[in-house]
C-alpha cells in the first residue's frame, strides 16, 4: 500500500492534500491582512470625521431607490456653517428605509468638502467597519485553521 493510500485509509492527510490546505490558508490570510488594512483605514477616517467635523442640522428631504436593488439611500439637506445650502445622498441605503422623509438629523461635514457629508450616527459611521472586522476575523480564523491541518496532517 503506497503511503498516499495508507494516510488516507488511516486519517492522514495525503502530501498533495497538505499542500492544497496551506495554500488556501495561505490566500484566506492574505484576503484577511488586507480586509484588516481596509478596516484599519475605514476607521481611522471615522475617528478623524468625528473629531474634526462640523456639524450641522439637516432634514431628509428624499429617499432614493437604489437601481438594481430594493434600498433606499436618504438623500439629506443642511446648511453649512458659512451658509451654504448642500444637498447629499448618503453611501449607504437600508431595507426598509431607516429614515422618513422629512426626519431631522444630525449631519458631519468637513468644511473643505461640505458635498462629502454623513449623516452621524452608528450605521453611516460603524456598521461597514464592524463588517470588516467580522469579515477580517472570519479569514483569519479560517487560515488559521487550514494551515493547522495541513500541519498535522
Amino acid at each position: 500500500m503506497g503511503e498516499s493510500r495508507r494516510k488516507q485509509r488511516f486519517g492522514g492527510l495525503p502530501q498533495d492534500g497538505k499542500l492544497l490546505f496551506w495554500r488556501i490558508g495561505c490566500v484566506f490570510g492574505i484576503v484577511a491582512v488586507i480586509l484588516a488594512t481596509v478596516c484599519y483605514f475605514t476607521y481611522s477616517h471615522n475617528q478623524k470625521l468625528l473629531a474634526h467635523a462640523d456639524r450641522a442640522a439637516g432634514t431628509v428631504v428624499e429617499l432614493r431607490h437604489g437601481g438594481g436593488d430594493s434600498t433606499y439611500r436618504p438623500v439629506v439637506s443642511f446648511r453649512t456653517a458659512q451658509g451654504q445650502s448642500v444637498t447629499f445622498v448618503t453611501s449607504w441605503g437600508t431595507s426598509p428605509s431607516a429614515y422618513r422623509k422629512g426626519d431631522r438629523v444630525t449631519v458631519l461635514y468637513d468644511a473643505t468638502t461640505p458635498d462629502k457629508a454623513e449623516i452621524e450616527g452608528f450605521l453611516s459611521q460603524w456598521l461597514g467597519t464592524l463588517i470588516l472586522a467580522g469579515l477580517t476575523t472570519v479569514f483569519g480564523l479560517l487560515s488559521a485553521a487550514l494551515m493547522i491541518v495541513a500541519k498535522r496532517g
